[in-house]
């Protein structure tokens, strides 16, 4: 419920319990209106006084009723809108936790390939798949001194792990590269080339299926909580943690580059990361080389200890 109202009713019950109160205690005490010069209790006057005190302080309180019945219902409504939300919360939690143990994802090594990473784990060999596109392209810009920002190496290595390079999706990946022309017109080509060097190990291969609902359930779930107007900081903070306790090592490292590169604009333009903490339990030198701490300012697990 609106401060403003809750405060405003709270206000106007003092104020109507006060007036109430004070004035059946001093009619009460008051001999004048019920009793007559010989301190005996007229029945007329007492007649009167029942119908003044139930005219005026029995309205006075029917007020306060009337107020209290409105703050109840108000409440209760309250009370119910977060209800649904909250189930509304668990619910993508749940989809959450389903979307991972469907996952299925085959070895990066060929030879391999009987082998599958279900659920989790998987998000071991996306890992590995990007911790190897870093050598790439970092291999890249040295070899061509290209001088590229730790910045922008993360977000061309996370958007060709995402869409992959395989085949024709080179062109694809030029197009998403475009905004680092003309100076580095070619470096799409040179990734599928040095990928090609080891046609055994799958680099290049697409992870946008398994990943694009699996981020777009997380950024709806947080954002649904984050504009409640119903919740509390507090209580936003405590459901969110919850989400967050959901999440793998393995699960916040590709988190991590996720926010990082361009697909994270959304999710850093609305401070979602620093805000819930949701990097806080990734560990010290997990991210190859780069600082979480340096790009989402928190307070972080491993630094507490």
């Amino acid at each position: 419920m609106n401060k403003t109202i809750k405060t405003i009713f709270i206000s106007l019950s003092i104020i109507f319990g006060t007036i109430g109160i004070v004035s059946f205690f001093a009619i009460i005490f008051n001999s004048s209106y019920h009793f007559n010069e010989t301190k005996i209790i007229d029945p007329e006057l007492a007649s009167k006084f029942g119908d003044f005190f139930g005219g005026f302080v029995g309205t006075i309180f029917s007020i306060l009723s009337v107020f209290l019945l409105i703050y109840t219902i108000l409440r209760q409504n309250r009370d119910g809108q977060k209800s649904i939300l909250e189930a509304n919360f668990f619910r993508m939690i749940d989809y959450h936790n389903q979307n991972v143990n469907q996952l299925k994802i085959s070895h990066l090594d060929i030879k391999r390939k009987a082998e599958i990473s279900d659920g989790r784990r998987a998000f071991v060999q996306f890992k590995i798949q990007i911790h190897r596109l870093f050598e790439i392209v970092k291999e890249i810009n040295e070899e061509k001194k290209y001088e590229l920002t730790q910045h922008q190496i993360a977000d061309i290595v996370y958007v060709v792990f995402y869409y992959g390079i395989d085949g024709s999706w080179v062109s694809f990946i030029e197009d998403k590269l475009l905004i680092y022309n003309p100076i580095h017109t070619d470096i799409a080509k040179e990734i599928q080339d040095k990928i090609n060097l080891n046609p055994d190990l799958r680099y290049g291969r697409t992870n946008q299926t398994n990943l694009s609902t699996y981020f777009r359930n997380m950024y709806n779930a947080i954002k649904l909580v984050d504009s409640s107007k119903i919740l509390k900081d507090e209580e936003k903070k405590e459901l969110i943690k919850i989400y967050r306790a959901q999440l793998s090592n393995p699960e916040l490292y590709v988190l991590f580059f996720n926010v990082l590169s361009r697909f994270g604009r959304k999710w850093k333009e609305n401070e979602y990361i620093t805000k819930y903490q949701l990097l806080k339990n990734i560990p010290t030198g997990y991210c190859d080389g780069y600082i979480p701490n340096e790009y989402f300012p928190m307070d972080y697990e491993d630094e507490e200890y």
